[in-house]
């Protein structure tokens, strides 16, 4: 009866597993699954950069399939967003996070 029992909780449990990870939420966006892939600028400015709360989103909103984006972040500072094609390269080299450079 002992053996019958064990096997029913058993049973019970794995079917819970099962059923949880059918039906869990996709893995959320971490800063690491992105980094590298965008990089503040700073423009003519050795001033430290502002980095909003709300990068991550920042950088999903703007990447393009083809096209570096540039989102304008204030006076001396901007956000560059690589395209999907350059990050999919075999030869891909992230970014620094943040860049300081002359235009």
């Amino acid at each position: 009866m002992k053996k019958i029992i064990l096997a029913c909780v058993v049973s019970v449990f794995f079917v819970g597993v099962s059923i949880s990870q059918t039906t869990a939420e996709p893995a959320k966006l971490t800063a690491a699954s992105i980094e590298g892939t965008y990089q503040i600028q700073v423009v003519n400015s050795r001033n430290q950069p502002y980095i909003p709360a709300n990068l991550n989103q920042l950088v999903l909103d703007n990447r393009d399939a083809t096209e570096v984006k540039y989102v304008t972040l204030g006076t001396e500072v901007r956000l560059k967003v690589l395209p999907l094609s350059e990050i999919n390269k075999p030869d891909f080299k992230p970014l620094q996070k943040i860049a300081h450079v002359r235009n």
